[in-house]
């Protein structure tokens, strides 16, 4: 049977526990088989007194209340993770940055260790303590959480957010006294308005994206955030445009299409003029082609080949036809010419050979704009764009 772990970020305000509890048990009607809480020593102590003491802990009187059996929730002093300093001593407060760093590592050691259970489902609640505990929560949930785990945040509304007598909605309505910051009364609430809800929020599981590191990992939050991103970054290069310009091949991840020298060319162009922003943002009209850009393409390719060289002397890369008519047209501007005869066949050349080889749409040659204002180039980000 799977084990429902609740786990929480905890500061002086030990409400958010039972509050969640009252919620996942009496509205979603769920399981909770233990209770795992992260905090300081301070926290410890209000923990202690407030919720784990046998005979006026709240704990204890929820369970009364809703007919649970205390024995049922694994909740006690062991239960409880006190944030240490290096040298073993527990921390009071998370102020300065060693003690954040500890606190960072704590939590991500504690996330990781539940992960490892698969029979184990963390729900996780950020609601309580420092606000950087909840965030070292949510990020440690992305490295390590699974399928089956939860993130969320209680959310109570006024006056019993942070009054110190309220922990749940009892079953029979109670009243409380109000009172301003100077401890003056104000007046008094009944429980029965009062109203609890769980904010699910929803997280990226990058465990799935990432190799299961869950054996080998250091114990630094810090080292792990770093690895984590070096996998990401090496991923994300792996979804780069790359041009082989001595073969004339495209490629993007494991597919490669082969174009003809003219096809290659043209797409040199088209992506080279996205890499750099030509026109506008890399997209420009055949009107706009001009010799002088043909040139510094060629000189690109030419270069990446061994040897640059001008268009003129495109002959030792290409076959002596692959580029005459193109550059003919360019010299005389007769672009429409250019258009008819040439580009549009080359750009549907080059979509049909780019989708057999299962590249995705965008990298495809594409028009903007309206027709007879029609600007075309490559729909990729230009730092994905390489050529060699």
């Amino acid at each position: 049977m799977q084990r429902n772990i609740l786990l929480c970020v905890a500061g002086l305000t030990p409400q958010i526990i039972t509050e969640t509890l009252y919620f996942l048990t009496q509205k979603r009607r769920e399981r909770v088989d233990e209770i795992r809480v992260i905090t300081t020593l301070p926290g410890q102590d209000k923990l202690l007194k407030s919720l784990l003491d046998p005979q006026a802990g709240k704990f204890f009187a929820f369970c009364r209340d809703y007919g649970i059996d205390p024995a049922s929730i694994q909740f006690d002093r062991t239960s409880i993770s006190a944030v240490q300093t290096s040298d073993g001593k527990t921390l009071d407060d998370i102020r300065l940055n060693e003690e954040n760093n500890r606190t960072a590592d704590r939590i991500c050691e504690i996330v990781r260790e539940l992960a490892k259970d698969d029979n184990a489902r963390i729900h996780a609640s950020a609601a309580g303590g420092r606000k950087t505990m909840g965030i070292f929560l949510a990020n440690a949930m992305q490295l390590f959480g699974r399928r089956q785990d939860a993130l969320s945040h209680v959310l109570v509304n006024e006056p019993f957010e942070n009054h110190q007598e309220f922990f749940y909605p009892p079953p029979q309505a109670v009243t409380l006294d109000l009172k301003d910051r100077q401890e003056n009364f104000i007046g008094q609430a009944s429980t029965a308005d009062a109203r609890i809800e769980l904010a699910d929020i929803p997280f990226v599981r990058l465990r799935g994206v990432l190799k299961d590191w869950l054996a080998e990992l250091p114990h630094s939050y810090g080292e792990i955030v770093e690895r984590a991103q070096t996998e990401l970054d090496l991923q994300d290069a792996a979804h780069d445009l790359r041009l082989n310009c001595g073969r004339k091949k495209v490629a993007l991840l494991n597919h490669r299409a082969n174009l003809s020298e003219r096809e290659f060319f043209i797409y040199l162009h088209f992506a080279r003029a996205r890499k750099e922003q030509l026109g506008e943002n890399g997209f420009f009209s055949v009107a706009e082609l001009s010799y002088d850009s043909l040139n510094q393409t060629f000189q690109a390719l030419s270069r990446a080949c061994g040897k640059e060289r001008d268009i003129e002397d495109h002959g030792f890369l290409f076959k002596e036809t692959a580029l005459n008519k193109i550059i003919t047209l360019v010299k005389k501007g007769d672009f429409y010419k250019l258009q008819e005869e040439v580009l549009n066949e080359v750009f549907s050349r080059i979509k049909n050979k780019l989708n057999r080889a299962g590249l995705p749409e965008r990298c495809a040659i594409i028009p903007s704009g309206k027709y007879g204002a029609k600007k075309y180039g490559l729909n990729i980000a230009p730092e994905r764009i390489h050529w060699s």
